[in-house]
This record gives C-alpha cells, structure tokens and sequence, in this order.
C-alpha cells in the first residue's frame, strides 16, 4: 500500500467513527507499510489459541499441551503461553486465567481475517455460531477446520480494519482516563486490535505487540 492510500484509511475511518459519534483524535498517524504474516502463521496462532481457551473453562491445561503437541503446534505458542502449559491447573494466577477468557474476542479477529465470517463490528460480541466454526476439542476433533482454511483478507482490507479498531481504541482509552464511559467495549476492541496488528507487523511477538494509542 502507497502512503497515499493509507492516509486514505484514516480519513475515512475517522468519518465513519464521527458518524457514529464517537470522538476522533485527528492527530493520530495513518498506519505504517503492512509486513503482513503468513496464512501458515496465521492458522498456528489461531489454532494454539483455540486450544488455549479451554483452559480458562477449567480444561486440565495437560491435556491441552498434548493436543497442541500431538498437532505439532507447540511452535506457535508464545513463552508466556509455554509457560501456562507447564503448569497444572491450581498453579495458574488469576491473570493467566482471566487472558485467556479474552481470547474468543481476539480469536475472532482472526476467524475475520481468515474469512470465516463476514463482518467484524466493534458494536457486537462474538457470534453464537463461534464454537460450531472452530475444532471442539472437548469431543476430540482434530484441527481440521483451521487447518483447511485457504484464503485471507486482502492487505487493504486488514489495513482499513486494524486503523479502525486503532482508532476506536484511542477512543476507549481516553474516555476511561478521563472519567467518562465509553460507547464501546474497551477489552473487545483491545483483543481484536492486538489480533490485527500480530497480522499486520511481522516483528511482534504475541507477548510484547505494540498496543499503544
């Protein structure tokens, strides 16, 4: 993408976010140039993490490993993520426990990415068709859904959304510091955003994607 058209996406963001009288930061920059991942990379992050989340629902995190182990998908965990595994269930902190509850929003994200559904609305919490997409491991399938997946959005597309949920973002932020409430989903429009900007720049690693507003 040219300078040119993402400077675009955030002139036209930012008058879809006015439209929907949320408050816009004229000041934040367009986007830098997209290092896009690949749909390998993409798919392993997917499928580790829908993996991961059963744990938040009191799956034996040992069992958990082995499935990710069994689909040869350790290499996509991230260290804290490895960390977690290791551990039994008792031995998982709060926060550890509470991350990963928020991985259907950020799972989402990339469920649109990878074109499993249609639309990403900052306004609306995941699908319940969510858990019929994705591999219930629960009653032992394999990682056949995910693995099959073939197509991704295009870069313009992950471009426009990941400028969006950053704007909105900033949104969420300043209204939380300064004692207002917002329209918005703060921790939703957070995952997704983290989602999109693993995608967007190959340099982030899961654990330390830059998210600042």
């Amino acid at each position: 993408m040219t300078e040119e058209q993402r400077q675009q996406v955030k002139i036209d963001n930012d008058t879809i976010i006015r439209q929907k009288e949320y408050r816009v930061n004229d000041w934040l920059p367009f986007l830098d140039t997209p290092k896009l991942r690949t749909l390998q990379e993409i798919k392993g992050r997917m499928s580790v993490m829908n993996a991961l989340i059963n744990i938040a629902f009191e799956a034996p995190t040992y069992i958990i490993k082995e499935w990710i182990e069994n689909h040869d998908l350790t290499k996509y965990l991230s260290d804290s993520e490895k960390e977690i595994v290791e551990k039994e269930n008792d031995n998982l902190t709060e926060f550890e426990v509470y991350s990963l509850s928020w991985y259907s929003e950020s799972l989402w994200a990339f469920m649109w990415v990878t074109e499993m559904i249609p639309e990403l609305e900052a306004e609306e919490y995941i699908g319940d068709n969510m858990a019929s997409l994705l591999p219930n491991l629960e009653n032992g399938d394999s990682n056949q859904k995910l693995e099959s997946l073939e197509r991704l959005k295009s870069e313009v597309e992950i471009c426009t959304m990941l400028d969006y949920y950053y704007r909105l973002h900033w949104y969420c932020v300043d209204e939380r510091l300064n004692g207002r409430e917002a329209k918005l989903n703060e921790g939703l429009v957070y995952e997704r955003r983290k989602s999109l900007e693993w995608i967007y720049n190959r340099a982030d690693d899961w654990d330390n994607v830059e998210m600042s507003t």
